[in-house]
């Protein structure tokens, strides 16, 4: 797990979710509301995207994280301002809420 604040000053954390039929879900969500953001990891197993998510560079996860809001309609393009800062948790393997 990952934690981060964003360019408007919100916290959230990035955990991996390993899901049914070997789906494995890259989890956005703010620590204080509910705008949950996800995407689908090209992995086939979850150890893989564990080393994926290990080996996202804090720049890049923002990068994501700021697509998948583009993409949902939550952010338009040059709304950050300032750079994010991250922290890094240790790696867990939540259990799937499917």
């Amino acid at each position: 797990m990952r934690t981060f604040i964003d360019p408007q000053g919100n916290g959230w954390q990035a955990a991996l979710l390993d899901g049914s039929y070997g789906n494995v879900t890259l989890l956005f969500s703010p620590l204080r509301a509910s705008d949950i953001r996800q995407y689908q990891m090209p992995a086939d197993t979850m150890a893989e995207a564990e080393g994926q998510f290990a080996d996202l560079s804090d720049a890049e996860l923002l990068d994501l994280w700021e697509r998948l809001a583009m993409e949902s309609g939550r952010l338009t393009p040059g709304r950050c301002r300032r750079r994010p800062s991250f922290g890094r948790g240790q790696s867990s393997r939540p259990v799937a809420s499917t």
